[in-house]
């Protein structure tokens, strides 16, 4: 399953769902973004099963961007009962997103 693009009344219904949410949040300007989004894509793929995977553009959400914290992007923050586990900056691989995944959904 891919990524899904979600605005911020998606973000509140998946994230109070009480399955876990792993959100990226990104721009399209972002160069790094753009590198990290195939690995992204991958770990959406292969994690479908276990949590949500949702990305969410800061430049048309930009109060939810402010309201969450996100100063630097890509920032991945995992989601659980509506609260916010754990986060990463720049993930610079898919190995090191699966290792925030493992981790931060054994929290």
């Amino acid at each position: 399953m891919a990524a899904i693009n979600i605005n911020q009344e998606q973000f509140q219904q998946m994230t109070d769902s009480g399955r876990p949410v792993l959100v990226d949040f990104w721009a399209p300007w972002c160069g790094y973004c753009r590198r990290i989004g195939p690995a992204y894509e991958k770990v959406a793929d292969e994690y479908g099963d276990q949590l949500t995977v949702a990305k969410i553009n800061i430049d048309e959400e930009a109060a939810l961007a402010e309201a969450e914290q996100i100063e630097v992007i890509p920032t991945l923050v995992l989601y659980r009962d509506g609260k916010a586990v754990d986060s990463i900056v720049n993930p610079e691989s898919k190995a090191a997103i699966e290792q925030f995944i493992r981790e931060a959904l054994a929290k």
